[in-house]
């Protein structure tokens, strides 16, 4: 792989996993189409560095919201003898962490279907009916009513759902960003805050999916002379990804993502023209 190409696609994964248009649907596409001009170089391996970057992008957009979770987290150890009616008030990046951890829990029901799921990522007319649904789903965002909820008062089950949210974007094609946000305005969050949500919780599901990927590419061959060219694509990716989450919020703030689902709907039609093509 060259220089262009680890810069071409890591921007492609940086800009495609913040804004709702699917990075899984992006990549496996162009690898499908182009992978075979990089015979001997392992992408599973490359693939793990691409979404390492993401996941650092959001680390350093939100860095401010991770600190206070690990600081508030310290402070809570250190109140408990403060009432549990006060903890929502006096502690919400705690209960923030705790919302997210409740929506970790719908992917374990990923794990006995990851090795079906894989198969779908080789398919580009599957992954372009997805991009369609996952257009649809954003024009219907920009109709729902914006709600007040937040960390504060969010529920139980609004992070369950969203979990599940999280989980049926595992297949590609669906944005992982997109449906959340998507479902967070549907159970009365706030535009801003479900925005801010679906990134913050991509991090720690980016993790789990990118050590499986780790595995993954493991068992193929991986030479050191590679190692260059994954850096290169990681120092794309974030900084695409901490445009693409820039951008992404901006949007989210005025509930505009017809625009983007326009794009999802050219992009599906797109993969399964080249299917035929190809």
């Amino acid at each position: 792989m060259g220089i262009f190409e680890s810069i071409f696609f890591g921007l492609v994964q940086g800009f495609t996993e913040y804004l709702p248009v699917s990075s899984s649907a992006h990549l496996s596409v162009l690898f499908n189409l182009f992978g075979s001009a990089n015979s001997g170089f392992n992408l599973k391996a490359f693939s793990v560095f691409l979404h390492f970057g993401t996941i650092i992008a959001a680390l350093i957009v939100f860095w401010q919201d991770f600190a206070e979770i690990i600081f508030e987290i310290m402070e809570f150890i250190g109140s408990a003898a403060v009432q549990t009616g006060k903890r929502r008030r006096n502690f919400p990046a705690v209960r923030m962490l705790l919302m997210m951890g409740i929506s970790m829990l719908p992917l374990i029901l990923i794990i006995p279907l990851s090795g079906k799921i894989a198969m779908l990522f080789e398919k580009n007319a599957f992954i372009g009916i997805m991009l369609i649904g996952s257009g649809t789903v954003l024009y219907i965002s920009d109709f729902l009513l914006d709600g007040s909820k937040t960390e504060r008062n969010m529920s139980f089950s609004d992070a369950m759902i969203l979990g599940l949210c999280q989980a049926v974007s595992a297949i590609p094609g669906i944005s992982r960003t997109g449906v959340a946000y998507t479902g967070g305005i549907s159970l009365g969050l706030s535009r801003e805050f479900s925005a801010k949500y679906a990134v913050m919780l991509s991090v720690p599901v980016m993790l789990g999916a990118n050590l499986v990927r780790l595995f993954d590419a493991a068992e193929l061959p991986f030479s050191l002379a590679d190692v260059p060219m994954c850096l290169l694509g990681m120092a794309a990716a974030i900084v695409g990804g901490i445009i693409s989450i820039r951008i992404f919020c901006s949007i989210a703030k005025n509930g505009k993502f017809r625009g983007i689902g326009y794009y999802c709907w050219v992009a599906g039609v797109l993969a399964i023209i080249l299917t035929m093509i190809f």
